[in-house]
């Protein structure tokens, strides 16, 4: 049996509607090295029928009930045997052109985290382009986590916290940055991603992130904030200066 380079995990709760484009990016991208696993909180729309459809695309499929995403993505990293994991949703697509050269980087095993770039809406005319910026994680969620391949023993050493609802992958890309590691990007597309969910509760999302910032920054959470603010108002001069 080859080594298992690669665990793609898709966590689904009621996605027959979406599912079905899931598993068909999935299907594209995968060979020798990359296994395919399903967490499922025990739906009842005929996503698991549909799963169960693609035969031997999924290696593992779990269904039970779980107590938030977070919790699901947790049980997503103990099914793994990947040295790195991608988290994918199940209203999500892989794009499988990007996918030989991140191969390529994580068959090197320097970076414990590579990311490529993550599309949003339609492939033709996205509505964003999400690429990461690591430096900029103590102000923003800049890690677009469909497009992130993170090194399992990090995702084991750092779980998933389940008291977040919606930023618990942006607390721990912050985490992974304030603690020194080293993030990989590449420039490549391998995902689509659509907006929605859980994550477009604006005002819980800003709180959280608000919550993470304080916990994870300390002191320094009010001195970025200043400077954010700073460089906010300085724009919004210099915006007035021309229009003037």
């Amino acid at each position: 049996m080859s080594e298992i380079l690669l665990t793609i995990v898709t966590v689904t709760k009621n996605c027959a509607g979406t599912i079905g484009r899931t598993l068909d990016s999935v299907q594209a991208v995968k060979r020798d090295g990359i296994e395919y696993v399903v967490v499922d909180g025990v739906s009842s729309d005929g996503t698991l029928e549909a799963v169960r459809q693609h035969g031997a695309l999924v290696d593992r499929c779990l269904s039970e009930p779980d107590s938030g995403i977070y919790n699901a993505m947790n049980k997503g990293v103990a099914l793994a045997r990947g040295k790195y994991i991608l988290f994918i949703n199940g209203d999500d697509e892989l794009v499988a052109d990007g996918f030989p050269a991140v191969m390529a980087a994580l068959a090197e095993g320097r970076h414990g985290i590579v990311c490529a770039t993550t599309l949003v809406g339609d492939a033709r005319s996205p509505s964003e382009v999400l690429v990461a910026v690591p430096r900029r994680l103590p102000f923003f969620n800049t890690i677009p986590h469909p497009s992130s391949f993170v090194a399992r023993d990090l995702l084991l050493r750092w779980p998933f916290r389940e008291d977040l609802r919606i930023v618990s992958d942006y607390d721990f890309f912050l985490r992974a940055h304030l603690a020194g590691q080293k993030f990989h990007v590449l420039p490549v597309v391998t995902a689509m991603h659509q907006r929605g969910g859980a994550s477009g509760n604006v005002a819980r999302s800003q709180a959280e992130l608000d919550q993470v910032r304080r916990q994870r920054l300390g002191w320094r959470y009010f001195a970025l904030n200043a400077v954010a603010g700073m460089y906010r108002w300085g724009k919004g001069l210099v915006g007035g200066l021309r229009h003037g």
